[in-house]
């Protein structure tokens, strides 16, 4: 009889409290989480970074052929896309934050 409450006691380790899976069943910290999502962020991090250089060579033989641009012209316009792919999530990050702090401090 303890031997099974230890089984027991052990699968109850294992789920965390109140977190459910995409399921809808409780979640066994052991299939879910750490390394298993890092793995998933990872390699969305991954595909992103090569489609945003792929984009940018891509850009700039676009603009000098079909668009006839000159090569400084172009790598202007390049850089312009740059700075803001890198910008943008930092004004999308401040727009977030003050419609989630103002819905907040409205419900409290």
């Amino acid at each position: 009889m303890e031997e099974s409450n230890d089984v027991l006691l052990e699968a109850q380790l294992a789920l965390v409290d109140g977190v459910v899976d995409y399921r809808g069943q409780p979640a066994i910290r052991s299939k879910s989480g750490y390394w298993r999502s890092a793995w998933f962020i990872i390699g969305v991090e991954m595909a992103e970074r090569v489609s945003y250089y792929g984009i940018q060579g891509n850009l700039i033989s676009y603009l000098t052929g079909p668009l006839k641009q000159s090569t400084a012209t172009a790598a202007e316009n390049v850089n312009i896309w740059s700075g803001t792919v890198f910008l943008l999530p930092l004004l999308g990050t401040r727009i977030v934050n003050n419609i989630s702090y103002a819905s907040f401090h409205h419900q409290i």
